[in-house]
């Protein structure tokens, strides 16, 4: 999965010139967190009951990726 995601962000800064990736992670769901911390995505926040899936409201965690962050 690593490296699928590493594929995505870099097809994101080289191919399509963006500036800036975000993602965002149910707050259980801990190996996508990691992952994407291990990529150097910074944790920008918690969106309260952001989602509601199965009968139930969901936390999410903001991530996001500057292109500066990627080059460095």
């Amino acid at each position: 999965m690593s490296e699928a995601v590493g594929a995505i962000v870099a097809y994101g800064f080289r191919e399509l010139n963006l500036n800036k990736i975000r993602a965002l992670v149910v707050t259980d769901n801990l190996a996508s967190a990691k992952l994407l911390e291990r990529l150097s995505f910074r944790k920008e926040g918690v969106m309260r009951q952001a989602q509601f899936v199965n009968g139930k409201y969901d936390d999410l965690i903001a991530y996001a990726l500057l292109r500066e962050e990627w080059t460095a």
